[in-house]
């Protein structure tokens, strides 16, 4: 019987923990070829091998979030890992059209929903909770937003650095922290639009009823897409060979850049379809097609680092206002004993 209920649990669990834009070693991977590509652009103790070790481990914790089992939070993270650009004809947007700002989009999808609901696809929230699938996606405003983060997380190290008080070493130390996480959460979400099919909504299967090319309806294509880089054997010393910066965005503001970096892995989606419908997803030129993918979001991931510590150089009122918002604490007294009392307490 215990046997039997370990065995019931293992299953559960199996079907419970999400899939990823690509498995955990696919988005250390990314992560740290990033790092790799951004070299000298970044500081010295972000170049430290157990600092990109912690970067690395950061990037999952996206998918780890999915792992927790509570709607709050499924609802606030899952949709931010896709973003399905065919569905946004349906609220009359695309890509180009559509509002950067979070509540903006969402603001014009439920007005578009509510003026012309014949034209969006049926969505029935008794089998979805959290609400996770109710819109298009947001991965291309999380990105955009921890990109944001990053780069104030950044000017503030850069302004301690800059004044130099060791009374602030705590602070510096918890902000170079923050920039760690920040710089994972970036990195998922880079990660996840370099894989075609968190650009779809034929993320798991063909969904159009006209499928012409006899493209896969059921599910597992994207499971079989996430792992593609165990699958493959690719690792950060196999890739290397495979690194090009190709990818120069505006440091202050990426957003048209980003629009173009998902357009990229979008116009790749159908040929996952096709070279798993023709049993070549795990052939060289599937493998190819991986290197190809992993290789872009690694170079986008490091155009974004470079450009986020780059763009984060104070001002001398930055500076300013750094310091006058965030003073120090007075140092406590040091602790005294009452005459005479051993330091007992007083009656």
């Amino acid at each position: 019987m215990h046997v039997r209920k370990l065995l019931s649990l293992a299953c559960v669990l199996l079907i419970a923990w999400p899939a990823g834009g690509w498995d955990a070693h696919g988005h250390r991977v990314i992560t740290l070829l990033a790092l790799e590509m951004a070299g000298d652009d970044l500081p010295a103790w972000l170049r430290t091998e157990s600092v990109r070790a912690r970067i690395a481990t950061q990037s999952n914790e996206p998918d780890r979030w999915k792992g927790w089992q509570t709607d709050s939070l499924h609802h606030v993270n899952k949709p931010d890992h896709y973003l399905d650009l065919e569905l946004l004809d349906e609220y009359g947007l695309t890509l180009e059209t559509m509002p950067r700002l979070r509540r903006e989009y969402l603001r014009a999808m439920v007005i578009s929903r509510h003026l012309h609901p014949e034209q969006v696809s049926p969505y029935d929230p008794s089998r979805d909770s959290a609400r996770v699938h109710e819109w298009p996606g947001f991965a291309l405003h999380a990105i955009d937003e921890n990109y944001a983060k990053l780069q104030s997380t950044f000017n503030s190290i850069r302004i301690l650095e800059q004044v130099d008080d060791p009374r602030r070493a705590h602070q510096l130390e918890q902000l170079r922290s923050n920039a760690i996480f920040h710089m994972g959460v970036l990195s998922h979400f880079v990660g996840d639009l370099a894989q075609p099919l968190h650009t779809t909504k034929h993320y798991d299967g063909w969904k159009d009823s006209d499928n012409p090319h006899g493209y896969r309806t059921e599910r597992g294509i994207h499971r079989t897409m996430d792992g593609a880089l165990r699958t493959q054997s690719l690792t950060v010393e196999n890739l290397r060979p495979y690194l090009v910066r190709n990818w120069k965005i505006r440091h202050r503001d990426p957003w048209e850049d980003l629009q173009r970096y998902l357009l990229k892995s979008f116009s790749r989606m159908e040929t996952v379809y096709q070279y798993e419908r023709d049993g070549q997803i795990n052939s060289d030129l599937g493998r190819e097609l991986v290197i190809e993918r992993v290789v872009d979001g690694a170079d986008m991931l490091a155009a974004l680092y470079s450009g986020a510590w780059r763009s984060a150089r104070p001002s001398d009122d930055q500076v300013g206002l750094w310091l006058r918002y965030n003073d120090m604490d007075p140092a406590p007294p040091a602790a005294t004993q009452p005459a005479g009392t051993n330091g007992a307490a007083q009656p």
